[in-house]
Parts: C-alpha cells; structure tokens; sequence
C-alpha cells in the first residue's frame, strides 16, 4: 500500500508540476491570466446554473423526483465521460513509461492501479465543476433539505466510477490497436482523433435533444418555462433511468427526506459502485500487464523489411520544405502531440457547426434567430467580422504548431544548435507550417460559414485573407514567446502543454485584434448607415482590416526576425 500511495502522489505531482519561478511578477502574471480564462467560460456557466435552479423549481412536488436527479447525474457523467476517455487511453493503457515503470520493485497491478486512480483523480475534479453548476443550482430550486447537500460529497466520489467502467471497456480494444500498429504515428493520431469527434457528436447530439443548442425544445434560457420545458425532456429519459441503478438509488437517497430511505438507498448505491470498480480492475488489469510487457519486450514487432540502397537516397526539396515535412512527421509520431495539432485544426469547424446549432434555436412563430439576424440590414457587413474575430482568436489560442513551436522539439532543439542550418531558414518554416494549418482550418471554416449562415462567397475569401494575415503575425509573436522561454525537457508532451502561459497569451493577442478591428469596424459601420447602406463604405472598411492585417503580419515578422536569433542562442542545456 505504501509503494501504491507514493507511486500515486508521485504520477500525481508529476501531471500537474509547474517549474518554480522566482520571480514574483510572472506568478502575478499567471494569476491574471487564470482570471481572464474563468471570465471567458464564466457566461456559460451562469446560463447552465440558472437553468438547473429553474428546473429544480418546477420539480417541487412531482411524483418521481429522484429519477429527474438521477438523469442529471448522468449528464454529469457524461462530462466525465467524454474528458476522461483520452486520459484513459493516453495515461494508462498506451503504456508510454513502460521501460521505467516495469523494473521498479512494484506489483504491474499495482502500477496500473496508481495510473488509474490519478485519472479517477481528475475526474473528480472534472466531478466537483459538474456538482456545483448542475446538481447544486437544482438542489436549490429544488428547496431540497440538508441531507442532499451533505451527499453532494459521496456523490463527488461515486459519479466518476460508471464512466471510468464505459471508458475502460472501450480504451481496452482501442489501445490494443492503437498498440498493434504503434509504429504508424498517423493511424494513432487518426484513431484518437476520430474516437474524440464521435464522442463530442454524441454528447452535442444529447445537449441538443435537452434544449441547450435548440431544437424542439425551445429556448433552455428562458426562466422558468425554460425549466419545465427541460423537465419534460428528463421526465422522458427517467422510464430509462432506473435501469442505471447505481445513479437511481444514489438520487434518491439525495431527494428522500425520510433518513431510512437515505441510508438504505445511499448503501445500495455505494455497494454497486464498489462492485463497478471491482469490474474495472478484473477485466483491465490483465490486459494492462500484457500492453506492460509487450511494449518493452517488443512483442514480435522487432521484423524489419529489407530496404534497398536506392530506397535510403534523399531527395532534395530545398531547405524550408524539408524542414516542414520533416517537422510534420515528427509531430505525426508522436500521438500527443499529433492528436493536439489535429483538433487544432477541427476545432473551428466544430465551433461552427455548434454555433449553426445555437442561432438555429426557433421561437415559435417567429423562426429562427439566425433567419431574424439574416433580414436585418448589417448582417452582411457585421456578422463576417464577427466571425474573423472570433474565429481568429480562437485558432490562434488553439493551435499547437504556433504557440508551442520551440517547446514541442525538446531536447531536440539542441541538435539544431549544431547542425549547418540557417536559424532564419528553420524560423520560418515553423512559422509557414503553423500559418498553414491554420489556413486549412480556415478554408474549412468560412466554407461552413458561407454556407450554413448564408454570408456572401465574396465576404468569406475576404474573411480568409485577413485570418490568414492575422494569424501569421500572430504566429510570429507566439513563437518569438515560446523561443524567449521555452518549456524543454519533457517526457511526454502533456507536460509541456502545462506551459498553458503560452495559450494565454495568444488568447490576449487574438483578443486584442478583436479589439481593433471593432475600432476599424464601428466608424466604418456608421459611415455605412449615414449613406444608406453605400457600397464603397463596405469596400473601405475591408481595404483597412486587410490593410492593418497585413501591416500587422509584416511588423510581427520584423519583430521576431531582429529578437529570435539571440534568444536562439541563450538556449542551453
């Protein structure tokens, strides 16, 4: 037991280990930006906890209260769910640290038991943010007594383990192919990155059924007939609900005010998570130790094919293309690294096709809030630049290539130090590599745009240039940032997206470029009015975004071009 606890502080630790700073101004600064990330999800959380209190208010006194609860735990665990899959996969089955793990004086059980019990670590956390903002507004509306708030606490325990039993049931056979073809970087990535968009199609899919993103539900914002619209919704899962039995008996102990009926309910539902997580163990542990041996013993996958000598000739295709390609299979070799760089790339569509979602909410007889938005007069001229700024500010703060472009090389970077390379040459192409895959994501996104919310063609080529512009000055800065202070040394990359400063920062910029296009926007916007609607005032406003764009991207260039060759060379082990 004493070697399990310190294996769990130590894995533990490890995740979350930030390197000590001295200096008190960077802490000050990390705060700050702490502040500004809770500030940007606080709206959504708001809207969740007032429509959760509404609900709770219009389930006084109905006849099977506890099924309602019990159907909110599960949309608590399927927060849980889809968060904690690629935990699974990536932190304890893929096995990564298996060449340190297996030759300490430790049981493999054990080991996998410490892995698992750090990811069921994070799941309580993923837990405590789901109980405050779903189950404890609805407690509230609810008027519940004081023995469901004191069982918020069991609860924190309790709700992660039926998403940690679906997840293993899942990561076994995944990992195992992931596993099989382990030396295909590609197909890892694919695969992880395939397994994520169909669990956030399905857990879109459900927030839709509920009301959240539209739908026949009606507008889930809207108080109190929002709540019983809501409950209707839950009121048709809970004939399903009880089928769930660990959540059914553990929501109605929460709702019972008889304290038999709590004890004996909170009893049963304690012994059937017991006996889930016993499941977990039986049917993981097996597996785990035989991915533990495979991947240090090789596992038969030693064979090689014969290659020729014609086959190992380079073929020249000039310095920065070569530099590219090169840095494109490296990042595709590693499944962190590459599952990032791709969702990077997925997540402005997706954010898209949510948005499409949101504004297609109708309201009655007066349709849709995007068909009410496309009749007004400035739609065309405003929402395009609604869309750049947003859309620009999100790639920018998503994109791996960008903002960790020294940090994510490690310890290679040394090796680059010296070899005959033109560090301006090598500059560039990080930055042309993460310019470019932000275009691709952009070509995606004002397609999607044009087409689901009926903005002119012409405005999304124009919204395309000047994303394009935004994001390669952007792009300068985040690697003239991450080359003063990177984050070398890592073992796995996870732990180098810790430097989370880094995603900050781009979310500051990409916030102060929204900042001034709305300067360049609203004068030109009124001109617009002032002369019914003049074409050649739309033309000006465009000419100046592209214009400052550009100026932008240029001048950021300049920057990082004078600064990064001595920051390159204070580099050192």
């Amino acid at each position: 037991m004493k070697k399990y606890l310190s294996l769990v502080k130590l894995l533990f630790v490890q995740q979350y280990r930030i390197k000590p700073s001295g200096k008190k101004r960077k802490k000050g600064g990390t705060i700050a930006l702490f502040v500004l990330l809770g500030l940007c999800f606080l709206p959504m959380l708001i809207g969740v906890f007032a429509a959760m209190y509404y609900l709770g208010q219009v389930s006084r006194g109905i006849a099977d209260v506890g099924a309602v609860c019990a159907a909110l735990i599960i949309i608590c665990q399927g927060v849980v769910f889809v968060f904690g899959i690629p935990a699974l996969i990536s932190n304890v089955f893929t096995v990564k640290d298996a060449d340190k793990l297996l030759f300490l004086p430790i049981r493999s059980a054990s080991i996998f038991a410490s892995k698992l019990t750090v990811v069921y670590l994070n799941e309580v956390i993923t837990t405590a943010v789901t109980v405050i903002v779903i189950l404890l507004p609805f407690g509230i509306g609810l008027g519940a007594g004081a023995g469901f708030y004191l069982l918020l606490i069991p609860a924190l325990v309790l709700i992660p383990l039926l998403p940690m039993l679906l997840g293993c049931i899942i990561a076994v056979p995944l990992s195992a192919l992931i596993t099989k073809f382990s030396n295909n970087g590609i197909f890892k990535t694919v695969m992880q990155t395939v397994l994520y968009i169909i669990l956030m199609a399905v857990y879109i899919a459900g927030m839709y059924y509920l009301g959240f993103f539209g739908g026949s539900s009606g507008d889930i914002t809207g108080g109190a007939d929002s709540g019983a619209i809501l409950l209707e919704k839950l009121q048709q899962m809970s004939k399903y609900i009880k089928y769930v039995h660990s959540n059914y008996t553990l929501a109605v102990a929460m709702t019972s005010a008889a304290f038999g009926a709590l004890s004996l309910n909170l009893v049963i539902s304690v012994a059937e998570n017991v006996f889930l997580f016993a499941l977990v163990l039986l049917m993981s542990v097996p597996f785990y130790h035989r991915m533990l041996t495979v991947s240090v013993e090789g596992g038969g996958r030693g064979r090689h094919k014969k290659v020729n000598a014609d086959e190992l000739q380079v073929k020249n295709q000039g310095v920065v293309k070569e530099l590219i390609f090169t840095d494109i299979k490296r990042v595709t070799r590693d499944s962190q690294m590459g599952f990032q760089c791709i969702m990077s790339l997925i997540i402005l569509p997706l954010m898209v096709g949510i948005f499409a979602l949101a504004f297609g909410m109708s309201a009655e007889d007066e349709g849709s809030i995007l068909e009410i938005l496309q009749v007004q007069p400035m739609y065309q001229l405003i929402a395009p630049i609604v869309f750049v700024g947003y859309m620009s500010m999100l790639g920018m703060t998503s994109n791996v290539l960008g903002i960790y472009p020294i940090s994510r090389e490690n310890k290679s970077i040394y090796i680059i130090k010296s070899l005959p390379l033109s560090f301006s040459k090598y500059l560039f192409a990080k930055v042309l590599l993460a310019t470019l895959s932000m275009v691709i994501s952009n070509i995606i996104t004002c397609l999607l745009i044009v087409i689901l919310f009926k903005v002119q063609w012409f405005y999304g080529i124009l919204m395309l240039v000047t994303m394009a512009l935004l994001g390669f000055g952007t792009m300068c800065i985040m690697t003239l940032v991450d080359l003063k202070n990177p984050k070398l040394g890592w073992t796995n990359f996870n732990q180098s997206l810790k430097n989370a400063k880094n995603s900050w920062i781009a979310m500051l910029v990409g916030f102060l470029c929204m900042i001034a296009l709305a300067a360049v926007v609203a004068p030109c916007a009124v001109g617009w009015a002032l002369t019914d609607g003049g074409w050649y005032m739309t033309m000006v406003m465009w000419l100046l975004i592209i214009g400052l764009s550009a100026g932008y991207a240029v001048v950021s260039y300049k920057v990082m071009a004078s600064r990064a060759q001595r920051y390159f060379e204070q580099i050192e082990p």
